[in-house]
């Protein structure tokens, strides 16, 4: 429930508030172990620094004992004189040195204060255990101890040296943690702002995308953004935001192209149908002139008729969803069907039309039939009388099937091509098919589309048209 409640929180929240405590919590961490770290490097040399020194007494006792031979002189220096004038430095330190039956030697005035003889942390039984420390507290003062085995004299008689080390000022440095806390949340401050001014910094390219889609209308599609001095994962952003605006404003173009040409087409039998009404009705006719007027009437709805059924399989086949129920076709077999269709028709203009090829494709019947019912229609009716239409079925692997349809006729210039798919888009009025809807063509590349298929076309006036067809099994 709780991590619901946080996730709900943290959506409300903006990027740049995210990214600025991500930043911070970070910082934080990293200053604290490194703050760690540095606290426990410098602990470890303070006390490794003490456990040196005191070593280094001891064997500086042991060099006067055994090499100067009990040379009182030299001992009293290092065990009397040294350690008092260095009573108030840092490293004030108390020796003492015992025989071999525990009885002091020698020691610093004061040692037996601070540890005396008895103490049961000073006694052994054997004088030839090896070196060891202990920490002793005395009068809430604290010292570091080193016991270790002595050597006293060149014969083997052997006694016991204690060194103890005032260690208040390094127990200070090192319990002090307050300055190490301020200059933790120092840190953490600093890091706080400098993080919310990077992500305000890595944050403005995204205002300017927000501002840039707030100026954009359907009159200032052409608008765009420069993401050059962008970072990289934003400048992706950018640029595929300037590509979403390129295919609205494509879009937007081509539909008011559309509905530019839509507009037109039904214009013009619309106007017809009421020109002739408005004739008709303006005085009295016989049986057989309103017969024709009729006549004339079904015609233009006709056209209006198939330009609407046009349109709505242009608009179902632009459907992402739609179902095509796929068989798997023999083509061969599926362009007989309309080449017997077209053939009276063909016969009746003196035009030769003929396939060749056989193949399999996956597709929809009814769509694979009008697809190549409106290229055939096309052709017969640009191509002459005594030309010629002919369609090959190419399979050219398990995977790729070819259908190339070319005729004789009258050609298309090369300018026109690009466009020869559009919507309503005609060469010229000459060529225009009588009845026509200019769709044919544009049906024809969503029917290949939807099948996986692409298609091409090669034309020169006068010399003929020939349309590639590509499909993916």
């Amino acid at each position: 429930m709780f991590l619901k409640s946080a996730e709900a929180i943290m959506r409300k929240i903006s990027i740049r508030t995210r990214l600025t405590f991500f930043y911070s919590l970070s910082g934080f961490l990293l200053l604290s172990v490194i703050a760690l770290f540095l606290y426990w490097v410098t602990i470890n040399i303070l006390y490794k620094a003490d456990y040196q020194f005191l070593s280094d007494e001891v064997d500086t006792v042991q060099y006067i004992l055994h090499n100067k031979a009990y040379n009182l002189s030299a001992l009293k220096q290092a065990v009397i004189d040294t350690p008092s004038e260095r009573y108030g430095s840092i490293y004030r330190y108390f020796i003492r040195v015992t025989d071999d039956k525990g009885n002091p030697v020698i020691e610093t005035p004061g040692m037996q204060s601070i540890l005396p003889i008895n103490n049961p942390a000073s006694k052994t039984q054997d004088v030839l255990v090896k070196k060891r420390y202990w920490w002793y507290e005395n009068s809430d003062t604290n010292y570091l101890i080193i016991q270790s085995p002595i050597q006293l004299g060149v014969n083997d008689n052997f006694g016991k040296i204690q060194i103890a080390l005032d260690i208040s000022y390094q127990h200070k440095v090192v319990s002090d943690r307050k300055k190490l806390g301020i200059a933790l949340l120092a840190g953490t401050i600093l890091v706080l702002f400098l993080g919310f001014f990077i992500a305000h910094r890595g944050m403005r390219s995204l205002y300017v995308l927000t501002e840039t889609a707030k100026m954009i209308t359907a009159t200032s599609l052409h608008q765009r953004i420069d993401p050059k001095s962008w970072p990289t994962e934003l400048g992706a952003l950018g640029i595929a935001f300037n590509q979403m605006l390129d295919r609205i404003e494509a879009s937007f173009i081509r539909l008011k192209q559309f509905s530019s040409d839509l507009s037109h087409e039904l214009r013009i039998p619309i106007n017809n149908l009421r020109g002739e009404t408005e004739l008709v009705l303006s005085r009295n006719h016989t049986c057989e002139e309103y017969q024709q007027v009729l006549a004339s009437n079904l015609e233009e709805l006709q056209r209006i008729s198939q330009l609407i059924e046009s349109m709505l399989f242009l608009s179902r086949a632009e459907n992402p969803q739609l179902d095509l129920h796929k068989t798997l076709l023999n083509v061969h077999d599926e362009i007989a069907f309309v080449f017997d269709y077209y053939q009276t028709m063909a016969e009746e203009k003196n035009i030769r039309i003929s396939f060749e090829g056989k193949g399999q494709l996956l597709g929809n019947s009814i769509m694979f039939r009008r697809m190549i019912s409106n290229v055939l229609s096309n052709s017969l009716n640009y191509t002459p009388p005594g030309g010629t239409i002919h369609f090959s079925i190419i399979e050219s692997d398990k995977d790729t099937l070819h259908i190339i349809a070319s005729d004789n006729g009258a050609g298309i210039p090369e300018d026109h091509l690009p466009k020869i798919f559009d919507r309503f888009y005609r060469v010229d009025s000459s060529r225009s098919s009588p009845g026509g809807t200019g769709l044919g063509l544009a049906i024809v590349k969503s029917i290949v589309e939807l099948h996986n298929g692409t298609v091409s076309i090669t034309s020169q006036p006068d010399k003929g048209t020939a349309l590639f067809f590509s499909f993916n099994k």
